[in-house]
């Protein structure tokens, strides 16, 4: 019989080289810190802080409890940074701006230039962008976690579920898959409301087509929330133009869809030629093809006979699916109201 040592040290060799083939293919594995762990780097980073008020190192030491050992990640990374409030007065200042319902994100020094490797800028930067996340500053959120180094996170499963929610609501499916993959198969102990939501996720992602309904209904959403947020600068209009130009796009596609079956079905001698397909709009220059410089008060959507009306919201109904039909009348509408005269 093999020597038990013999048979450990195997089995740690093993173990390694799993380890080491993972790691090169750069597949790094996460853990949550361990609450000893936790506590002893954040004691040790504020006694490096030269305190010297002695009711202020007492608040800190009883932060920490014995029961730590129970808590969950979440919890021991919010203790972490409650810690760095106390001990730090620029960091009690952001943490004040942390609050929901503001318009403004959370500004500071702290959060600006480039993240360092310790402990502290990590979890503090972790911290802030998981409020932004909840606070739908998904921009700004990306931005710290770009930054955050999760091999310093005493709560990686966290950072790497909310980096992956901001990267799905901004439409980023290649950055949010690959986040996703890192939280479901990398990250060890990911709660389970985590990961059934980041498995809905990946899903969604997986299935995102560019230049679709659903990514030009999703750009719409994006607008709105950004809109809420008090945001009406050039990135927004940039991004209302481009959803009338993919919707401008989409309709064209559906009416010469329209036009080709009309065609297909009159040469098979299944129904009788028409003087002009349905889809040849007046105004416009070729079938399926708007004039975008009369789209507007003189040949908008409000503008067409009752006749034409019915045609183009039967092609709607049939055509999109129920979800999207509200958006495309409102896009219509927009349309309509839009002065006559403009830049192409």
């Amino acid at each position: 019989m093999l020597n038990k040592n013999l048979v450990v040290a195997l089995s740690l060799s093993v173990v390694f080289a799993a380890s080491t083939l993972l790691h090169a293919a750069g597949d790094e594995l996460f853990a949550p810190m361990s609450a000893e762990k936790a506590r002893s780097q954040t004691l040790d980073w504020a006694a490096g802080q030269g305190l010297k008020d002695r009711t202020l190192i007492d608040s800190i030491g009883k932060l920490w409890s014995p029961g730590d050992a129970q808590k969950r990640s979440t919890e021991l990374h919010k203790l972490a940074v409650q810690t760095f409030a106390l001990a730090n007065p620029p960091v009690a200042e952001l943490l004040k701006q942390c609050h929901f319902g503001t318009l403004a994100a959370p500004t500071s020094p702290l959060l600006e230039g480039e993240a360092s490797a310790d402990y502290f800028s990590n979890n503090l930067l972790a911290y802030v962008g998981t409020f932004l996340t909840q606070a739908e500053f998904f921009d700004e959120a990306l931005g710290l976690f770009e930054k955050t180094k999760p091999q310093q996170l005493v709560d990686p499963a966290s950072y790497f579920f909310h980096k992956a929610v901001c990267e799905h609501r901004l439409l980023k499916a290649k950055e949010g898959l690959a986040t996703l993959k890192q939280l479901l198969e990398n990250t060890s102990d990911v709660p389970m409301r985590y990961s059934t939501v980041a498995e809905l996720m990946k899903a969604d992602l997986e299935k995102l087509k560019e230049k679709s309904l659903d990514e030009v209904s999703r750009m719409m959403s994006d607008v709105e929330r950004r809109l809420k947020l008090g945001r009406g600068g050039a990135k927004v209009q940039k991004t209302e133009e481009e959803i009338v130009a993919r919707l401008d796009e989409l309709i064209k596609k559906l009416e010469q869809q329209q036009q080709q079956q009309s065609q297909s079905q009159s040469g098979s001698g299944q129904g009788a030629p028409e003087a002009a397909p349905d889809s040849i709009i007046k105004g416009s220059t070729a079938p399926g093809e708007v004039d975008e410089r009369d789209i507007g008060k003189k040949a908008g959507w409000g503008a067409l006979p009752p006749k034409q009306q019915t045609k183009a919201r039967n092609l709607i109904d049939r055509e999109l699916p129920p979800h999207y039909r509200n958006a495309i009348e409102q896009y219509l509408r927009k349309l309509a109201t839009r002065p006559e005269s403009r830049s192409r």
